[in-house]
């Protein structure tokens, strides 16, 4: 089976970003976001290093502020509980300064201004590499990267039928407002809850169909891409190594 769709994501200007092999953007991600997930931030001037290998990478991707703010909004569940940690974790138990009767400790300052800046760095490196390489090519990476065939199936799948639920909860509400459906008020909510319910079965049986679609058209679990024409770049792949490297100094050696 072979396939040839982009996802809603995937910004169609071009970058040097758009042009480098997909499997080396989908490592070198991988290790910057290791590394900055195993860092201990005891040490802030080689954390600039992650900073500034994101920011790079940023830059050269091409995206707009305007779509990269927009975007960067998926982590405001994360900040929002990043905000309670000055409150709840005690650490050492020494108090950095009290609001209104309330201890903020200053180990829970630490905390929250960690977790803030691990995950927007994260998913900073998410956006990068879903704004510059489409589904078809993230799926020729995982492959070149040897990943399990089955792992790669089911990613695909999950990519390209999230994006039918968003094109059909799309003219589901529009099919609504036009019967004179309001989205103000907690009470018009529940006509949301019984489309979103009804969305889900008829999305299970469409599954179904495509699936046994797929097993009488001869599928057997692997997606065959042709091969096609990227460039190297020695630079990116060395900002992923110096990443790691930088964490493994700073864990065993400092």
């Amino acid at each position: 089976m072979e396939t040839s769709h982009h996802h809603h994501l995937e910004i169609h200007n071009f970058s040097k970003l758009n042009a480098v092999k997909p499997q080396t953007k989908l490592l070198v991600i991988f290790l910057i976001i290791l590394s900055i997930a195993f860092y201990k931030m005891e040490t802030l001037n080689l954390f600039f290093i992650h900073v500034s290998s994101v920011i790079y990478l940023l830059i050269i991707s091409k995206i707009t502020f305007k779509t990269y703010i927009k975007r960067l909004s998926i982590d405001i569940p994360f900040v929002l509980f990043a905000f309670f940690l000055p409150f709840i974790s005690k650490g050492s138990g020494k108090v950095a300064w009290e609001i209104m009767g309330l201890a903020v400790y200053e180990t829970g300052l630490i905390e929250m201004r960690n977790l803030i800046i691990k995950i927007t760095l994260c998913v900073t490196l998410a956006i990068i590499l879903t704004a510059t390489t489409s589904t078809v090519e993230i799926i020729y990476g995982m492959q070149k990267l040897k990943i399990s065939p089955l792992l790669i199936s089911i990613f695909s799948f999950a990519i390209r039928y999230i994006d039918v639920f968003i094109d059909e909860l799309k003219r589901v509400k529009t099919s609504m407002k036009s019967r004179g459906y309001s989205e103000k008020g907690l009470k018009n909510l529940k006509p949301i809850a019984f489309a979103s319910g009804a969305m889900l079965i008829r999305g299970y049986e469409r599954g179904e169909r495509v699936y046994n679609s797929m097993i009488s058209r001869g599928f057997n679990g692997y997606l065959e891409l042709h091969d096609r024409e990227y460039i190297s770049s020695n630079t990116i792949f060395l900002i992923g190594i110096f990443c790691l490297a930088t964490t493994i100094f700073e864990q065993f050696v400092i």
